[in-house]
């Protein structure tokens, strides 16, 4: 059995791709992460003292509640209902390989430190993902400004809550009962900030982007190839290098980022301060997806015309028009929402379920 460490700063494409690969892989939390993350977390138990500063999300509620002060006696009972107005969705369910690479990524987004959460918790969603029970999620939910909506659906698969599903073993059943027979304990009682340090973010449109990249990756060779086969590769493939490089490089630094609020930064006098940004935005993610789905278009419109005759030239041109559609951009299709809260949203989400869409459909054109 393989054992990898995860540490918040050193997740990479590789590295996933060698533990989907691996069917006994299991993931741990570093001991230096989980010394971080307890370092941390005794700064938010000092915060939930009565005389503590208010700390928005921390001993505050959220949203038009943000100046309202919840006492600390209610906090486990506020954090248990908090997910469920979040958890709205529709359409079919994300596939389970999604659903347990965004539980991969969240860990080991909360284990820089900087989230503010114990270590139980980040090992309570690895024995989750460890055991391949992977939360049921709607497709339709979120705007990409954060994956609020499908991430809330990812909390209530880790604290047991009613009205989850998941995936085991290929069936789709009751949370608990997943659980249950994947020996694992039914319920985990979330404490404060924790439900926000999970659901705030961009995690969902990242598994889905890592995902769809490898993929993409797994073709790269064929494609090239199947395009070289006449001599030398078109002009235009160097570009599509470029931006497949870059792409990479954005998807590998996005696995090691913290993008909840607010964020725990250490003092120099000792201590740590609450920050807020707008962390939990995944424009350059969109923006990644839209050029690659660009790029998926050339060389689909390429391998079109190595397709044979007759039926194969049909279906392959039916492919490509599948394409060339995903290669419509949407991260410029920026619409407030939140009642003008939030004035930038870039729908990276959708960017990415565009390009996963795509590479599915090249794989076939590839095949022809």
């Amino acid at each position: 059995m393989s054992i990898y460490h995860i540490d918040g700063n050193s997740l990479t494409l590789e590295m996933i791709g060698r533990i989907m690969a691996d069917k006994e892989a299991r993931v741990a939390l570093s001991d230096e992460a989980s010394a971080r993350c307890r370092a941390s977390r005794a700064q938010i138990d000092r915060w939930m003292e009565r005389d503590a500063p208010v700390v928005y999300g921390v001993n505050t509620g959220l949203g038009n509640l943000k100046d309202v002060v919840v006492p600390p006696e209610k906090h486990i009972e506020w954090n248990k209902t908090l997910p469920y107005p979040h958890a709205a969705g529709m359409g079919e369910y994300l596939p389970p390989v999604v659903m347990l690479t965004s539980l991969l990524l969240r860990a080991n987004v909360l284990a820089r430190g900087y989230s503010g959460v114990r270590p139980e918790l980040i090992e309570r969603i690895l024995s989750i993902y460890n055991a391949k029970v992977a939360p049921a999620v709607h497709s339709e939910g979120s705007t990409g400004l954060s994956d609020l909506g499908p991430l809330a659906q990812n909390v209530m698969t880790v604290a047991g809550l009613d009205e989850a599903k998941a995936y085991y073993r290929g069936n789709l059943l009751p949370l608990r009962e997943a659980l249950r027979l994947a020996g694992l304990a039914e319920s985990f009682t979330l404490e404060c900030k924790e439900v926000l340090a999970q659901m705030n973010g961009s995690t969902m449109t990242q598994a889905i982007a890592v995902l769809a990249f490898l993929r993409f990756e797994e073709l790269a060779s064929g494609i090239e190839a199947r395009l070289s086969s006449g001599g030398e590769l078109p002009e235009f493939y160097e570009g599509c290098r470029e931006v497949i490089g870059f792409t990479k490089g954005v998807l590998n630094r996005e696995n090691n980022i913290s993008c909840d609020n607010p964020l725990l930064f250490e003092l120099p006098e000792g201590g740590y301060e609450a920050v807020m940004g707008c962390n939990c935005s995944n424009t350059q993610v969109g923006y990644a997806m839209d050029m690659m789905n660009t790029v998926l278009a050339e060389l689909a419109n390429s391998l079109y015309e190595k397709a044979g005759g007759g039926l194969a030239k049909s279906e392959a041109r039916h492919l490509l028009n599948k394409i060339k559609t995903c290669a419509m951009q949407v991260s410029a299709d920026s619409i407030p929402t939140k009642g003008g809260q939030e004035d930038h949203v870039e729908f990276s989400f959708t960017a990415a379920r565009k390009f996963y869409y795509a590479v599915e459909l090249t794989g076939k054109l590839l095949a022809l």
